[in-house]
């Protein structure tokens, strides 16, 4: 047999006849709370799925920690032992990196080119990995482009492409225009739109030809052993490479504004949408209010036959927590499903409406990430429920300070 106050408790929250009102308001209070937690879910787990999908996919492409010069860099070898010698890096890649203009046969498109040494990138990004149509293969001059380039100027595996050098400037040690014509060897996608449309790999030698550096280049791409320990590896290797020729950054450093505004933007995104949460907390308040006047004289009833405060208190604390735990509940098996069928909706808001929930261009994926964080589950379902908790406190309190007397008199 139930204990008397969750018997109680039960009881009043499937009240009927005339009392059904109250019920309805029940019903309202449990879909609030479940739709502020189903929101919360949603929204918290596509940021952090954009966050960790943002760093996977610039970890991706490019190196851990980063080396570039103010003027052109020689001797690969012995730059890679000097660096080498600093704790936990694992791969030292050279690379050249600029703005190039590739013609094709109807267009032409500006571009950042890399010029790297397929067997040393290997080491220090997944490019390899990404390479979805041909190969990495990047000599007798191959040049592989983005999947989303591609797809816009119709080019495929063997296509002829003109890289246009815009001139001196861009790159130190870089002198006049230049261009060649290259072979399309291989596609890459990424995932990330962004990366997938301007970025373009040559060789070393083919982007030395392009930008005039001769032997030169002006960056080295570092791979470490564990990313956390980046800032870290990043002041080491800053010791071993002083400034001012050489300047040393974190994959952390290189994009510290934009994991800033994400972070910002997730913090405020969770405290507009718990106000959600809130609206249903209010709703609960007054549902307990409406309870408690409708149940003015079973609760006279209850304390003539002894009921103490406590036990009166109780009872209607335990219906609001009841409310807010139904309602979470449901509210967290609802977020689960559509997180899991985030994009089919999208897909399917899209075609039927028109509406592109998520840009590509505008939002770097090609598809919305979702990740169910643990710990961010637990905040939103322990604030739901202590909101819960709170917008039953002063009904009950009102409830618990009735006089029973009064109460029997009520009708």
């Amino acid at each position: 047999m139930l204990p008397f106050t969750i018997w109680s408790s039960l009881r009043f929250m499937r009240m009927r006849g005339k009392e059904s009102f109250v019920s309805l308001i029940t019903v309202i209070s449990i879909t609030g709370v479940a739709v502020g937690v189903m929101a919360l879910m949603v929204v918290m787990s596509v940021m952090s799925g954009f966050d960790r999908e943002l760093k996977e996919k610039f970890l991706g492409i490019y190196g851990n920690v980063v080396v570039t010069s103010t003027s052109l860099i020689y001797n690969y070898p012995e730059r890679a032992k000097t660096i080498k010698a600093a704790p936990r890096v694992t791969a030292v890649a050279p690379f050249i990196a600029g703005q190039v203009i590739i013609r094709t046969r109807n267009r032409a498109l500006g571009v950042n080119l890399r010029g790297i040494d397929q067997d040393l990138e290997i080491g220090v990004s997944k490019l390899g990995d990404y390479i979805t149509e041909g190969h990495l293969d990047l000599e007798d001059d191959g040049i592989v482009i983005g999947a989303q380039f591609a797809r816009i100027c119709r080019l495929r595996i063997g296509d002829k492409v003109i890289v246009i050098s815009p001139g001196e400037g861009l790159l130190p040690g870089a002198a006049g225009a230049a261009r060649k014509k290259l072979t399309v060897t291989g596609i890459f996608k990424s995932g990330m739109a962004q990366y997938d449309m301007e970025l373009a790999y040559v060789s070393l030698d083919t982007a030395q030809q392009l930008f005039d550096l001769g032997i030169g280049f002006n960056g080295l791409s570092i791979k470490i052993d564990d990313v956390e320990y980046a800032h870290a590896v990043r002041n080491q290797i800053a010791e071993l490479l002083p400034p001012p020729r050489y300047h040393v950054r974190s994959w952390m450093e290189l994009n510290a504004p934009l994991f800033a505004a994400i972070q910002v933007e997730k913090n405020l995104m969770f405290i507009i949408v718990m106000m959600i949460t809130v609206v249903a907390a209010l709703n609960i308040a007054s549902t307990l209010i409406v309870s408690v006047k409708e149940k003015t004289k079973t609760i006279g009833i209850f304390k003539a036959l002894g009921a103490t405060e406590t036990r009166i208190r109780n009872i209607f604390t335990l219906q609001g927590v009841l409310i807010g735990l139904v309602g979470t509940g449901i509210g967290c098996g609802a977020g689960l499903i559509l997180i899991a069928n985030i994009n089919r909706v999208a897909d399917f808001i899209s075609a039927n409406f028109g509406i592109e929930v998520f840009p590509p261009d505008v939002y770097y994926f090609d598809s919305i990430p979702a990740r169910i964080n643990i710990s961010e589950t637990a905040v939103i379902v322990g604030c739901a429920l202590l909101i819960s908790i709170l917008a039953s406190i002063y009904p009950a309190w009102k409830a618990a300070r009735m006089a029973p007397v009064d109460a029997l008199r009520y009708e």
